[in-house]
């Protein structure tokens, strides 16, 4: 009938790939008593709908006819001839069902193609709404609950829910200013009018399934008409992967989907769980922050001249890590990114993607799963703040600005690249889920968020502005604030025992969760936190550097805000918790090394001997080391090349700094006074902050319950041969465990005896030297307690711990404690063995249940047991839970 019959507007829309409601023109059509099925088919010489279920007669047939089984479609004579890709038919509906719900019917068709090629499949406009609504509805209000990357993007799947068995690829993006939507790509030609997508308008995503074709390993991208009609060409913000960017910026359809692969190849298979448990009972409790973490920081794609893949650099980067002694390494942004000259620093759309550069999504995993198997934590590098202004990427998506913020404040002065706007709740849920996608994916233990400063602040990268912002005076941006805190709070909760960092390189209040010491700024502000864990402290690195890199009579008179130089960073450590980081950002021009001052009459081994000292300096502070790579051996860094690890290991000077490093390392992961209280004043004493004005440093840090040890640095070319160290009370030997100066990186002075009453030992510094003493009196060996409880109320999966107010016992946090074990054998009854240093008057301690779920139960009794050490070399306790 006539009026069914499809638009000349309808028609045209559709050949000019500009139709912005094809789901009202396509698929099922319920007009009047008449069901129109109109198809659009690229490349279709003729369509026949499949009539299995017998429901539909042809508008002119008899009545009395059986429905037939196939059924051809007519084609639309008013198409361009270019595209004669319509065909339409109205039918009479047989069926008992209302007409309305055939809307819903995924029905079939047969396509004869050109050349006579025939194939049948599921209609795509037939399938109705793709994505579940509930989903959307939670997306809409910034909620991830549901990994935006497994909706959004490109997924090859079985669409279960529409039509058990139909296999084919989704494909959905948010663009909610768009006129209309296409899918192109190398299946299609790059054909705009191929394959329009529909719209779910009431929240501005547009979706289509392509049933049948295995499009994995195909590029594709989205064809935007933007408000003002103009056609422009957009990756897609959620693709999982990137052709390599030597071949171009186009997403592919993913191959290592671990979102749908596991129904039809299986996920890649990880063999670190060991390491997660470990990991989430180190950092996943309270006492985190007295564990040792010292950071290597990697740019992968320059790492290593002969490693062109994540697999070639797993092994020997944890050999070397290893060799160093580092417990964690922290990758440069390993997102894809267009321009290798950013780093990875400026994402124009992949941030849910791995770099194709150095390989596959699996061979990122298998580089993380090696690092974990060697006990190596694996950070990140995450880019919220902004991302890059190429035409194919985010910027401007539908035309108008959708993911930036609209004006000025949608763009960073000096970067060049786009803000964020961190209002939106779709760039909300964009960017937390990228986070957990990395986590989840890629088992990530900790990020990096760069730029933090620029999230906080809406005038930042303004020269003008530049004090105001440092001194932390900026103008607020309360989105970023808000995102933020939201990050950290999720993170915590979903991924206990993953660790985020903040570079922040501002005063601002505050940035880390810790709690205030007394006497602090902190402790007499009432401003809410971050919730970071660290911090970066860019002001210690500045310094530290700047003192190092000064002509030596002017060392003595460099002050920061009145106070000597390298002391100054003591007024603020307990401010917040940090990472003291000599990273890619103090590398860019000149190696570490390099920047040391030179000085005539020393020569050229002067330069190394600062580094030394430098480093020694750094890890005798309160805070966690970052080294950027290549600065164990002093070299500097371009992206455009590899550091060059063979020609170091033929120059001594760089050999020797690398041992160094090494050594220094292995001591602050060995000694707890080190790194166990890094965050604490009690942790940390000073005992001479240069008053001789010599840049001569020296300071005590301390554990409970642990060794102390002092740290001395001469940073001057003057030796000073009678150097009195105020050790304290503490009387008997102590041992310079580690030493270094001008002209030997190794120099260990003898050991000295510290005489009751005295509390003072000498020793000589010689130019640019620096040494770490500790106490060598023996140390009694510790008590053994044996526990055995007996527990019968417990379920399959709980674990029994100790817990008490010693280190031993976890300092009072149950998942810290002492694991009791039993078998079916011995059931009721646990059993553990713990040691304790034997200088404790005595143990107080409770028993706690912790399911596998992580929950914990206290013994319900209300004192705390108690156990008096006697003097005797092992101690048993037997008692019963709850008695």
């Amino acid at each position: 009938p006539e009026a069914c019959a499809v638009s000349y507007d309808d028609v045209q829309l559709l050949a000019d790939a500009t139709h912005p409601n094809p789901k009202h023109v396509l698929g099922v059509q319920v007009m009047g008593p008449f069901v129109v099925l109109r198809c659009w088919v690229s490349g279709a010489e003729a369509v026949s709908v499949i009539n299995e279920l017998e429901i539909f007669l042809p508008e002119c047939s008899d009545a009395k006819e059986d429905p037939p089984e196939k059924v051809p479609l007519l084609p639309v004579y008013h198409c361009p001839p270019e595209c004669p890709w319509l065909f339409e038919r109205a039918f009479l509906y047989t069926g008992k069902e209302d007409k309305s719900q055939l809307q819903h019917w995924n029905y079939d068709i047969s396509v004869q193609y050109s050349g006579g090629h025939t194939s049948v499949l599921t209609y795509p406009h037939s399938l109705g709404p793709l994505l579940p609504e509930s989903f959307l509805t939670g997306w809409a209000h910034g909620m991830t609950e549901t990994p935006p990357a497994s909706m959004f993007g490109a997924h090859h799947m079985e669409l279960h829910t529409h039509k058990p068995g139909l296999w084919g690829t989704r494909f959905a993006v948010w663009a909610p200013s768009a006129h209309s939507v296409s899918l192109v790509g190398d299946f299609n030609f790059w054909d705009s009018r191929a394959h329009p997508m529909f719209c779910r308008e009431k929240f501005g995503v547009w979706e289509i399934f392509l049933p049948k074709w295995d499009l994995r390993g195909q590029k594709y991208a989205y064809h935007i008409v933007t408000p003002l009609f103009k056609e422009i060409i957009k990756a897609d913000p959620y693709a999982l992967e990137f052709v390599d960017a030597a071949e171009g910026h186009d997403a592919k359809v993913p191959e290592y989907d671990d979102y749908s692969r596991s129904a039809w190849h299986g996920n890649y298979t990880w063999t670190d769980q060991e390491w997660l448990e470990k990991r989430f009972a180190k950092f996943g409790g309270e006492t985190w922050s007295s564990r040792p973490l010292s950071i290597y920081e990697v740019h992968l794609a320059s790492w290593a001249a002969d490693a062109k893949n994540y697999r070639d650099i797993a092994q020997p980067l944890v050999q070397h890590l290893k060799e160093l002694n580092f417990t964690a390494v922290e990758f440069l942004p390993v997102t894809q990114y267009p321009c290798d000259q950013s780093w990875g620093y400026q994402c124009a759309a992949g941030l849910y993607a791995v770099d194709r550069r150095l390989g596959t999504p699996d061979d990122f995993r298998f580089l993380v799963d090696t690092l974990h198997n060697n006990d190596i934590a694996v950070f990140m590098d995450f880019v919220g703040a902004h991302f890059a202004k190429d035409e194919w990427g985010l910027v401007e998506y539908c035309g108008v600005p959708q993911y930036e913020y609209e004006g000025n404040l949608g763009e960073i002065p000096g970067w060049g690249t786009a803000r964020y706007n961190y209002a939106k709740a779709e760039v909300q849920a964009y960017l937390l889920g990228a986070a957990h996608h990395w986590i989840d994916q890629f088992h990530i233990d900790g990020m990096r968020v760069d730029a933090v400063a620029a999230m906080i602040y809406k005038n930042f990268g303004k020269e003008e502005d530049g004090d105001a912002i440092m001194a932390g005076k900026g103008k607020i941006n309360e989105d970023g604030i808000s995102l933020l805190r939201r990050l950290c709070v999720e993170v915590r909760s979903r991924h206990p025992g993953v660790l985020l960092s903040a570079e922040e390189s501002t005063n601002f209040k505050w940035v880390t969760d810790r709690p205030a010491e007394n006497g602090t700024e902190r402790q007499r502000g009432d401003v809410r936190d971050l919730g970071f864990h660290l911090k970066w402290n860019m002001g210690f690195t500045y310094d530290a550097v700047s003192l190092f890199g000064a002509d030596f009579d002017q060392r003595p008179q460099l002050e920061t805000f009145g106070w000597k130089r390298l002391a100054w960073f003591l007024n603020y450590a307990f401010n917040e918790r940090w990472v003291l980081p000599f990273s890619h950002d103090n590398m860019r021009c000149k190696s570490l090394v390099d920047q040391m001052a030179e000085d005539e009459d020393m020569g050229d081994d002067c330069k190394y001997a600062q580094a030394r000292v430098l480093l020694l300096y750094t890890i005798g502070m309160l805070g966690r080391p970052l080294l950027f790579m290549g600065s164990e051996i002093g070299e500097p860094w371009c992206c455009a090349n590899s550091v060059d690890w063979e020609s170091a290991a033929l120059d001594p000077q760089k050999m020797q700094l690398k041992r160094w490093v090494a050594k220094l390392l292995k001591l602050y992961r060995d000694l707890p006074c080190l790194h166990r209280q890094d965050d604490r004043a009690d942790g940390f004493h000073w005992l001479d902050k240069d008053s001789g004005s010599q840049c001569v440093y020296c300071w005590k840090r301390m554990a409970r319950h642990e060794r102390e040890a002092i740290v001395v640095i001469n940073a001057s070319k003057d030796y000073v041969r009678e150097y009195y160290v105020n050790c304290g009370e503490q009387c008997g030997a102590w041992e310079c465990i580690a030493a270094t100066a001008m002209d030997d990186g190794s120099f260990t002075p003898r050991t000295e005896r510290v005489t009751l009453g005295k509390g003072r030992f000498c020793t000589a510094l010689p130019p640019l030297s620096g040494q770490i003493w500790v106490p060598n009196a023996p140390r009694p060996e510790p008590v053994v307690i044996n526990f055995q409880v007996r527990h019968e109320e417990t379920t399959h999966g709980d674990s029994l711990r100790v817990v008490g107010d010693c280190p031993e016992l976890g300092d009072w946090h149950p998942m810290e404690g002492a694991k009791l074990r039993t078998s079916s054998n011995a059931f009721p009854y646990w059993t553990a063995t713990v040691k304790v240093p034997r200088d404790l008057p005595f143990v107080e301690f409770k028993l706690v249940t912790v399911s596998s779920e992580g929950e914990t139960t206290w013994e319900p009794i209300y004192f705390n047991r108690s156990l008096h050490l006697s003097g005797e070399k092992e101690e048993w306790i037997c008692v019963e839970w709850g008695e």
